[in-house]
């Protein structure tokens, strides 16, 4: 990580997504069946069930004055700053999160966290999605050196790195994998969208969402005229002008 860092990165905590209209991009992911914090609190936080206890997984919308996204992750020490964020519940009751940001660094862009109060983000009110969502299983970025980047990430984070063919590699952390692939690759791994890849690279451009089934997501989809497309063993695709920035890969667990 950087020199303030003591530990190695635990996991793939969220993603923070800055976006110039985040009511925009909020009523996209609400569109595709995703229950959001109230519209009253900023950020807005869109919460999944975590893999461990002490690590939440969440997405996190951010205005900004330019969009971009950076990938936070958890380790137990390192140098930052306390930060809290809140909202209220049906009910009225206000949930405060406390956590602490440090620095990070590239050539993905990322960020270090750990949390005080990480089941803020796993109640069972916000962690129940329409789509049947149940938590995020890995990060997708592109890069021109694919292998050269994961290396740099899996040095500073202190991770396992692997190359699982020519033009796409895997950094592991945790229970949230980071597979970075070749513009090519990607390309042709989501073809079925027209995935492109971008011009600034590396570059986080979506993620896979673990789903309960996919024959009622696919029928949500329909229902607000989402366009999709299947792939092997029923994966549904969401190209990233659907969900305000992601391409959004749904994988069926049933």
């Amino acid at each position: 990580m950087t020199a303030s860092m003591k530990s190695p990165a635990r996991d793939i905590d969220h993603l923070t997504l800055m976006s110039p209209s985040l009511g925009a991009a909020a009523a996209k992911l609400q569109k595709l069946g995703f229950n959001l914090t109230p519209p009253e609190s900023e950020p807005r936080f869109i919460c999944f069930q975590p893999a461990e206890d002490d690590i939440p997984n969440y997405l996190e919308l951010v205005e900004s004055d330019t969009s971009g996204i950076i990938t936070v992750v958890n380790a137990a020490k390192f140098d930052g700053e306390e930060r809290s964020v809140g909202w209220e519940n049906e009910g009225g009751d206000k949930v405060k999160a406390t956590l602490t940001v440090g620095s990070g660094g590239g050539p993905l862009p990322w960020v270090a966290c750990r949390h005080k109060t990480p089941e803020a983000f796993a109640e069972p009110e916000w962690i129940v999605h329409g789509n049947g969502a149940l938590g995020m299983m890995a990060v997708h970025a592109v890069a021109d050196d694919p292998k050269a980047v994961a290396k740099a990430l899996a040095k500073v984070w202190k991770a396992e790195v692997d190359e699982i063919f020519d033009g796409c590699a895997v950094v592991k952390t945790g229970a949230v994998e980071l597979l970075i692939w070749s513009p090519t690759a990607y390309q042709a791994e989501y073809k079925e969208i027209e995935a492109m890849a971008p011009k600034r690279k590396p570059a986080i451009v979506g993620i896979a969402i673990a789903v309960e089934r996919a024959r009622p997501l696919q029928a949500l989809l329909r229902a607000n005229n989402i366009p999709f497309a299947l792939t092997e063993g029923d994966r549904v695709l969401v190209a990233p002008e659907q969900s305000g920035g992601l391409m959004i890969e749904f994988m069926p667990q049933t």
